[in-house]
């Protein structure tokens, strides 16, 4: 069992998973079957006092989910909802809850406070609670609808908030499952009223200001400038992702910010320690540092003296009767690339910089995982240098990953986690997007040094910032104070 989702003491919860068998139904005159192997997701509360309690009306509800078929990353996602309602009713009404009609007015003050939920970490009520987007709040919405009901049909010993949603709850029941966003936070800004005088002013999550906010962005159409999945969604898809190599390529889209075709062209070579780093740039990092070269014309191939510079990758794939990944006449086998601002031209090599410190520890360790498969089969020494490789399929292992096959392991990663497919950035660009957005807003850093950490910046930046090395050392300084702070 995992730690609870809040601090040592006081409400929390938390959802793990057991492994049971399950008999399907079968229609009648046929014989019952063998059972089958399943995860049942489980949550477990724990109340002011320390009592932890698993609620009878949540194995019921998981339970007919199993049997609907309903995937265990849609059942987690539903529990974890449930659990923070648990915790923010006892936080904020406590025992108030069984009063009737109370469940009503702390599902929405919960979905207000989900909603509302500010940027800053230290302006927010549950500190724990990463910011989500509209669009999530409504997931929520609706799965906690589901649990209402659920609820309302229960028929053995609840907790006390299961009975309050199958004895007082009214309008909650019956309200429409999908409403339009505009009636959603119409809604919820018509509650807070309620709310405060229940438990006063100086308990209410966030202004009023920040729900009008929310509703003008829910309100823009969905273009360029709605591109990103929220932290939430982003660290669920990683934390849940099996497979050690897409995860550790997972973690360095998200928290280093490249194009997909950037780490599909990465060497073995292409992560080093921040003294190995130093003798290519003059600035402070946090490794492993990710080394981006220009996939044709660099000579950075493993090799830290310039004496030993003589060849370009060009020249040494050549040695494995390859040519680079960008030029193969074969599309499916090319990841494509695309011009980057280098901070070392006389290799033609630039760096990633890392946006989390834990993540990048994470990373260190699936990275030495990624050694050791490379050394088990001894790819590095035979076929290629590359080093995101095929760990799973036996017909293709130790491939390089192809572009297609990483497209559809990420959208297997969002519908394990229960992301919509057509939410904005549920793609593998959209990793970028979150990049720049956690650095603006998590890391509060400035749009020109944003535009450094993603190598990508118009001709008259590049003159003004990536040419004086002085400039990048000042602007990494300023990133390391920023995520060790958040360390």
């Amino acid at each position: 069992m995992n730690e609870f989702d809040i601090d040592d003491e006081g409400p929390g919860y938390v959802v793990f998973d057991m492994p049971v068998s399950v008999y399907r139904d079968v229609y009648a005159g046929k014989a019952r079957t063998k059972p089958e192997r399943a995860l049942h997701p489980i949550l477990a509360i724990r109340f002011a006092n320390g009592e932890v309690v698993v609620p009878g009306e949540t194995l019921a509800w998981v339970r007919n989910m199993i049997k609907a078929y309903v995937p265990a990353a849609d059942i987690r996602r539903k529990l974890n909802a449930v659990g923070r309602l648990h915790e923010f009713a006892q936080l904020t009404v406590g025992e108030r809850l069984e009063l009737d009609g109370m469940v009503d007015d702390v599902v929405w003050a919960y979905l207000r406070a989900r909603a509302e939920n500010p940027l800053d970490p230290s302006q927010r009520l549950f500190t724990h609670w990463q910011p989500v987007r509209l669009a999530w709040v409504q997931t929520e919405f609706r799965d906690l609808l589901e649990f209402a009901k659920s609820c309302e049909g229960y028929l053995g010993q609840a907790s006390v908030m299961g009975s309050a949603f199958k004895t007082s709850s009214d309008v909650w029941v019956t309200m429409k499952r999908s409403p339009k966003p505009d009636d959603f936070l119409a809604h919820l800004q018509v509650d807070r009223e309620r709310w405060s005088l229940i438990l006063g002013d100086d308990i209410v999550p966030a202004p009023p200001s920040a729900l009008r906010r929310i509703a003008v962005h829910a309100n823009v159409p969905k273009n360029g400038n709605d591109t990103t999945l929220s932290q939430e969604a982003i660290d669920t898809l990683i934390d849940h992702e099996r497979n050690f190599m897409f995860k550790a390529l997972w973690i360095l889209l998200a928290y280093v910010g490249p194009r997909i075709s950037e780490p599909l062209n990465m060497w073995f070579c292409d992560f080093l320690s921040p003294t190995d780093a130093s003798r290519f740039f003059r600035t402070n990092l946090v490794g492993p540092v990710p080394i981006f070269a220009d996939p044709w014309d660099s000579k950075y191939v493993g090799y830290f003296d310039s004496r030993r510079a003589i060849q370009t990758r060009t020249d040494y794939l050549g040695k494995y009767g390859l040519k680079p990944r960008p030029g193969s006449p074969d599309r499916r086998h090319s990841p494509g690339w695309k011009g980057m601002m280098t901070f070392n031209p006389k290799w033609l090599i630039a760096h990633g910089v890392w946006t989390c410190r834990k993540r990048a520890a994470e990373f260190a360790d699936l990275l030495d995982q990624i050694r050791e498969f490379h050394a088990e089969i001894a790819v590095t020494k035979g076929s290629h240098p590359y080093l995101f490789v095929n760990a799973k399929n036996r017909e293709f292992l130790g491939e390089p990953l192809q572009l297609p096959n990483v497209e559809k392991a990420f959208g297997r990663a969002c519908d394990r986690v229960g992301i919509d497919p057509d939410t904005p950035g549920a793609s593998l660009h959209g990793t970028r997007h979150y990049y720049k957005w956690y650095a603006r807003h998590e890391l509060g850093l400035d749009e020109e040094i944003v535009q450094l950490m993603l190598r990508h910046v118009s001709l008259a930046s590049q003159r003004q910032y990536g040419k004086n090395a002085t400039d990048i050392y000042d602007a990494m300084n300023k990133v390391n104070a920023r995520t060790a702070d958040r360390a």
